[in-house]
């Protein structure tokens, strides 16, 4: 990992760990079309894509119809209980703090994320690690989330230095993360806090825990 120039986080599942409290928020925010989505189906079909994008694909998955309004309503009361109830419970993950300081000594860091950009401008300002990101590229910049590669490919569209492509390498925890990496044409390691190993396989690396990349940033090649 050491000849990457630029590092990109994804940030739910990745520096925050708070998959869980926005599975909550969802299932509160469906609460008015009296429909609730199992933790099973939210890990295994919904868990890479944006608040819009779990909403639209639940409720075609079940065959009910809403309105545009009724899909915003149900984001913002998602929304709303997710960043007034959850949010501040939702942890970093133990030693990501650890790897952002040490990496950002020799690495630009940026983020590439479906989450809304107030929740991860909040997140990093409490933890006091806002400043060592210089890129943050949110569901709120983006048309098309993850695992399309728009995500991915606005952050490199904002670096403000050269860079060779395969100096470039994405930190992820989803399957669809993963695809979204490779389809911008980027190397990907992946961690798993979210899914097992057999799921992220098709990620360049695959770490057990973040002191397992830091050894793998400073070894001797």
């Amino acid at each position: 990992m050491n000849k990457m120039k630029i590092i990109i986080f994804d940030f739910d599942g990745v520096i925050l760990d708070s998959e869980n409290s926005h599975f909550i928020a969802f299932n509160e925010g469906l609460k008015n079309l009296n429909i609730n989505i199992s933790e099973d189906e939210y890990y295994s079909k919904y868990i890479s894509l944006d608040d819009r994008g779990v909403i639209t694909n639940v409720v075609n998955d079940k065959n009910i119809s809403v309105t545009n309004e009724e899909i915003d309503m149900i984001i913002k009361n998602k929304n709303d209980y997710f960043e007034s109830r959850l949010i501040d419970n939702s942890k970093l993950f133990p030693g990501v703090e650890e790897l952002i300081i040490q990496l950002s000594k020799n690495f630009v860091l940026s983020i590439g994320s479906g989450a809304n950009r107030s929740e991860i401008i909040k997140t990093l300002k409490n933890n006091n690690i806002y400043d060592y990101f210089e890129i943050i590229v949110s569901a709120n910049e983006v048309n098309n989330p993850k695992p399309n590669p728009e995500t991915y490919n606005r952050v490199l569209d904002n670096i403000n230095t050269d860079f060779n492509i395969n100096e470039i390498i994405v930190i992820e925890d989803s399957p669809g993360g993963i695809e979204a990496a490779k389809s911008a044409g980027l190397k990907c390691i992946a961690i798993t806090n979210t899914f097992d190993n057999k799921q992220l396989r098709k990620a360049d690396i695959i770490a057990v825990s973040y002191t397992h990349l830091r050894a793998h940033e400073t070894r001797e090649d």
